[in-house]
């Protein structure tokens, strides 16, 4: 009885702190370029679907390396996909700057090996003639962009589908649970 009241008071104090939030937000330059889109129920929900899909957009952007523009891109896919914005976003921090050097060194890694040797890659270097130095350039991109969507779409799959298991989970054990009034 006593963790329910707690439960009342700390969600009606979200609510109105998430109030406060859109209200700060209306006729800003924000809310002129994205509309009422950005006050979608779905962007700022905690729901498992809205969490899976906001974690999934942040982690897929957040391997590819797009650094300077991964909170921007996060933001416009969740609210235009209507996934949890706040969670895309903190997931953007996965690649922040003490762990983009190694992910995207091993993405290169992973994009060379599947790359090198491969009659896909031979003909696309001798397509756009990757024997300059500009090319080399253009070829260890490629490397790099190759692992990076790979990574991108595993981890985004993983964090999805981890999302979901837990709050299975955690359903489940509240089911279980005597006092549950949910």
């Amino acid at each position: 009885m006593v963790w329910s009241a707690k439960k009342k008071c700390l969600i009606s104090s979200w609510h109105s702190r998430q109030k406060k939030i859109k209200l700060g937000l209306r006729e800003t330059y924000i809310h002129r370029i994205l509309g009422e889109r950005l006050f979608d129920k779905h962007i700022w929900m905690f729901d498992i679907d809205s969490l899976a899909g906001g974690l999934s957009i942040g982690l897929f952007i957040a391997l590819t390396p797009t650094i300077p523009f991964q909170m921007f891109l996060s933001a416009v896919c969740a609210i235009l996909l209507k996934v949890n914005l706040p969670i895309a976003l903190a997931a953007c921090w996965i690649t922040n700057p003490f762990t983009a050097l190694p992910i995207y060194l091993t993405a290169h890694q992973l994009g060379e090996f599947l790359l090198e040797g491969s009659c896909l890659a031979e003909f696309i270097f001798n397509l756009f003639d990757f024997g300059t130095k500009t090319g080399k350039f253009m070829r260890q991109g490629l490397y790099l962009w190759v692992g990076s969507v790979i990574f991108a779409f595993v981890f985004a799959l993983l964090g999805n589908i981890t999302v979901r298991v837990a709050g299975l989970m955690i359903h489940r054990i509240k089911d279980k649970l005597p006092d549950s009034e949910d």
